[in-house]
This record gives C-alpha cells, structure tokens and sequence, in this order.
C-alpha cells in the first residue's frame, strides 16, 4: 500500500530536478532585495539548517570524552562550549569561535553539526 502523499510532498515530488532559469534566478534575488529579517527569523532558520526541533532549543549538549591518542587541538569541554555558545548565544557565529579557538571554520561547522567529536 503507497502512503499518502501530503500537499507539500507532491510539490517537492514534481519540483525534483528542476533547473531554474538565470531570468527566474535574478527576478527572485530582486524580490529578495532589501528584505531584513529578524533576528528571530534568523534563528529559526539556524536551527532549521542545524536539524534542532523546536522543544531542543536551549539544552544541554552532553561532553564527549577525549581518547588518549587523539590528535585534537580542542577538549571535550571546549568542544561543549562551542555547541552550547553556537546554539544558545545571539551573534555568536562560526567565523568568530573559528577565531577565538585557533582552528579553521570547518572544524567549527563540524562539531556543531556533531559530524565529529559525536
């Protein structure tokens, strides 16, 4: 038995593939010119992007112990740190704790995303 297909399903379903058009392309970036959004649209897209319901915001991101034979520069509880400021402080972004730890923006970007230090 198939599962019935919601509104919005059938809609990603027949825009599967699609390309748009460079015209199409430069009349949604005029639309989009001079939009600011708030910054609780910016959080909500954040959290949207990161995979973080709407019940986890706020919590406590559990410290991931350290093997001996790692080679990490960071520690569990900095790698803690950066979850719990990314996730709970405003203006906090990837760029900045990139800087203030001393490792790249992907390594950043990874561990928030728990692609390492899982």
């Amino acid at each position: 038995m198939c599962k019935e297909l919601s509104k919005n399903e059938k809609i990603s379903l027949a825009m599967t593939g699609r390309k748009l058009s460079e015209e199409h392309k430069k009349n949604i970036a005029i639309a989009k010119t001079g939009q600011n959004q708030t910054d609780y649209t910016r959080d909500k897209i954040k959290n949207t992007l990161l995979g973080i319901k709407k019940n986890d915001i706020g919590f406590v991101h559990p410290i991931v112990p350290k093997s001996s034979k790692s080679r990490s520069h960071l520690t569990a509880e900095q790698v803690k740190s950066i979850r719990d400021r990314y996730s709970n402080e405003k203006g906090t972004s990837i760029r900045r704790l990139a800087e203030e730890y001393k490792v790249s923006r992907n390594t950043i970007h990874s561990i928030v995303n728990y692609k390492i230090w899982k």
